[in-house]
């Protein structure tokens, strides 16, 4: 009775889908219902004229109002009760994490209301302690994320039709190399944590504000040896640091928002015009520059578009590209990095600046 229900109360709510059977029965009973009542044939029998191209005539008798409430009512019957035993599938829940103390885990009243009716599956990936409490070991936490792709993968051999979804707090590095593993997935469901009230929320489909995002090609020297690539999204990120670990001469990019800060990105439609800015970008370095020329990425924003940055990110088309982390006590700041265009043994991922 409360799938019943819940196909009732969708009636009444503007977020909630509507099922299509709904759609068919509902006008099908109306109208009926009006044929029935004298009162309200004549309006009736237009809504059901324009609404499904009937061509009834405005004559048309009670009994065929009757005939109308009756398959209405077999219709929605047949479809909520075929609703109920068809397998909706699976929805991946990747829950990434890399910093104590640990988030909670996403709720069911935090997923998108398309997808609830889902089971649930949920990947966790905890790499805290490889790199909190004074412990900086990214090799072992670069293997153990290659443990949570082996999972995706297997989940999706099993369920093709299964939607993922990308939730947590995690170095930066290994927001790339998640995205890059999924990156022939067809949509991810993106979730960020309200800081207010530290609960997860979807993106919104919508288009949001223009964030303005630009792409300048700040130095271009005519032998460049390698690239680098300055994102800001929700701080500036400064030169100085990139000069600490890319050797020059170095072509330098920076993407950036209009004015860098945090939570400055709540839509899909936001991230996706970060996303097409990089893409743009190494797109351009593959068509202008050497293949063996190695770029050096540096990132600061929510992890959401870092996941979907890594995700724009071609292993078989674009240049080597190395990830950094920034760390403001260490010296150089980009201390490690990983490279997430090859899978390759941990060890010869990780590069270390220190």
């Amino acid at each position: 009775m409360s799938d019943l229900w819940r196909v009732i109360a969708g009636l009444f709510r503007r977020d909630e889908p509507v099922a299509p059977y709904v759609k068919i029965s509902l006008p099908m009973v109306a109208v009926g219902l009006g044929l029935i009542s004298p009162d309200l044939k004549d309006a009736a029998l237009s809504f059901l004229n324009k609404t499904l191209g009937l061509g009834l005539s405005l004559d048309t008798p009670w009994w065929i109002g009757a005939c109308l409430v009756a398959i209405g009512v077999i219709i929605f019957f047949i479809g909520f009760l075929t609703d109920l035993r068809t397998d909706p599938g699976r929805f991946i829940a990747i829950r990434h994490q890399s910093f104590k103390p640990l988030t909670a885990e996403l709720p069911n009243e935090a997923l998108p209301k398309r997808l609830r009716k889902r089971k649930i599956v949920t990947l966790s990936c905890d790499q805290s302690n490889f790199l909190t409490g004074g412990v900086c070991d990214p090799i072992g936490a670069v293997r153990q994320q290659q443990q949570l792709a082996n999972e995706i993968v297997g989940n999706l051999k099993t369920d093709p039709a299964a939607i993922l979804g990308y939730y947590g707090i995690v170095h930066i590095p290994l927001q790339f190399l998640a995205g890059c593993s999924v990156s022939t997935h067809p949509k991810v469901a993106l979730f960020e944590l309200e800081r207010a009230t530290s609960s997860w929320r979807e993106l919104e489909n919508s288009a949001g504000l223009d964030l303005e995002v630009m792409v300048t090609r700040t130095t271009n020297p005519e032998f460049p040896i390698a690239c680098a690539i300055r994102i800001a999204v929700s701080y500036p990120v400064k030169s100085s640091d990139v000069d600490e670990v890319v050797p020059a001469p170095y072509r330098d990019y920076s993407i950036s928002i209009a004015k860098p800060t945090i939570d400055a990105v709540t839509t899909y439609d936001q991230v996706n015009a970060i996303v097409e800015a990089l893409r743009r970008t190494l797109d351009e370095i593959h068509n202008e520059l050497p293949s063996n020329l190695v770029v050096h990425l540096f990132y600061s924003g929510p992890v959401s578009v870092g996941f979907s940055l890594g995700r724009t990110i071609s292993r078989t088309i674009h240049n080597r590209v190395i990830v950094y982390n920034y760390t403001s006590s260490t010296k150089p700041a980009y201390a490690w990095g990983v490279e997430v265009t090859k899978e390759r043994p941990p060890q010869e991922m990780v590069v270390n600046n220190t």
